[in-house]
Order: structure tokens, then C-alpha cells, then sequence
């Protein structure tokens, strides 16, 4: 073997190993940007679900007081006391 031909697989080797370490950290780079949208995701997701049910619980609570009678709706606050 020639020092030219040693020089070039020399020269290969680096860049293999110096385009797999570049490769690996756009692949961490990417791999945290889509775990990070997907993260934000399914906080809306979530956000959302609990929005729709304290609407839910919200016209429940309208529909009952709605029908309720005075007397009734005098003995449930009796119930409860302010705090001071």
C-alpha cells in the first residue's frame, strides 16, 4: 500500500465518523422538537377535554338550580356557612 492510498482510507474513516456524529445529533435535535410538539399536543388535548366538562358540570349545576324550588334552595345554603 502506497502512504497516498493509507492517507485517503485514513481521510474516509474521519468522515464517516465525523458524519455520524453530525447525523446523530440532527436526529436528537429532530427527535426533541417533535417530542416537544407532541408534548404541547396533548396539553390542548387535555386543556380541552377539562374545558368541556366544567361546562358540562357549569349547566348542571344551572339546570338544577333552575328547577329548584325556594324552599329547597333555602335548606341546601343553610347548609353551608360563609367563612369568616
Amino acid at each position: 500500500m502506497s502512504l497516498a492510498s493509507i492517507i485517503a482510507l485514513i481521510g474516509a474513516a474521519i468522515g464517516v465518523l465525523l458524519g455520524f456524529l453530525g447525523g446523530n445529533k440532527i436526529g436528537k435535535s429532530a427527535g426533541r422538537k417533535e417530542g416537544a410538539e407532541q408534548a404541547t399536543q396533548q396539553q390542548q388535548v387535555t386543556q380541552a377535554k377539562a374545558t368541556v366538562q366544567a361546562v358540562k358540570d357549569r349547566s348542571n349545576v344551572d339546570q338544577k338550580v333552575s328547577t329548584a324550588t325556594d324552599a329547597d334552595l333555602d335548606s341546601r345554603l343553610s347548609k353551608h356557612s360563609r367563612p369568616d
